[in-house]
């Protein structure tokens, strides 16, 4: 491997560890409509300002074995797992696209899922201040990318929406006006490839929903949020997309 590859392989990885610390705490407050920045770094237990080094999930532990200052309550492992995780899929980004416009789209498009995923997962909303003003960002960065066809992104944008818009019309307990809104972003960033992120979004989902009934853990009343499935979806599309189209048309 090239040496300059290796060597932006480490900061995308570690762009990604310090990019996935501020994800946690939007994930922490924005469903609980907390400024974002005063203060900065709270305890997700106590509340209380505290260090910001207690914001950065694996220096903390190393530092402090993640513990608050103030409580002594360890910081939630969740904050581990999305630090890590950004960062993982940070580094995949960079090794599959190396410098392009659709690396600058895989690192929003995944900061904005990581974040909408862990909020939906543990609240059921996806708030509208994440998806909506990133369907903007989506729609004029896919314009740019490909200006002779600046219609695209808008069509499958409006399609994506509307389809799961009908899906909500039909079964509103199944699917929330969030996991709507979160497709018109998707199909902004993804253009074609949406297709392949709702499918495969849908296919996960429904493999988890059963799952989870057989063994018991919930039933055909309770609700499921949708927004990580999509989202996995949506970073597959993103990654083998074409990949998959082109497969399927030569299938058919």
């Amino acid at each position: 491997m090239d040496l300059n590859v290796i060597i932006l392989s480490i900061v995308y990885f570690i762009s990604g560890l310090l990019i996935g610390s501020f994800l946690n705490i939007l994930i922490y407050k924005i469903p609980r409509k907390l400024p974002i920045f005063k203060p900065y770094a709270i305890c997700y237990y106590c509340m209380q300002q505290v260090s910001v080094i207690n914001n950065f999930p694996i220096l903390s532990y190393l530092i402090r074995r993640s513990k608050c200052g103030k409580c002594n309550l360890k910081i939630p492992v969740q904050n581990i797992v999305v630090e890590v995780l950004t960062a993982l899929i940070y580094l995949l980004v960079f090794l599959t696209f190396r410098t392009s416009v659709n690396t600058a789209i895989g690192i929003i498009l995944t900061s904005i899922l990581v974040v909408v995923s862990f909020i939906d997962w543990k609240f059921m909303i996806i708030p509208n201040v994440i998806v909506l003003p990133f369907t903007i960002v989506g729609l004029g960065l896919s314009i740019i990318k490909n200006l002779a066809k600046w219609w695209l992104p808008l069509a499958f944008s409006a399609g994506a929406c509307v389809f799961m818009l009908i899906i909500h019309l039909i079964y509103p307990k199944g699917m929330g006006m969030g996991d709507v809104k979160l497709s018109l972003m998707l199909g902004a960033f993804l253009v074609k490839n949406v297709i392949v992120g709702l499918f495969i979004g849908f296919l996960i989902g429904s493999i988890t929903g059963l799952s989870l009934i057989i063994a018991k853990k919930k039933n055909l009343k309770q609700f499921i949020p949708f927004g990580p499935f999509i989202s996995i979806g949506g970073l597959i599309a993103f990654f083998v997309g074409d990949y998959i189209l082109r497969w399927y048309v030569g299938f058919i």
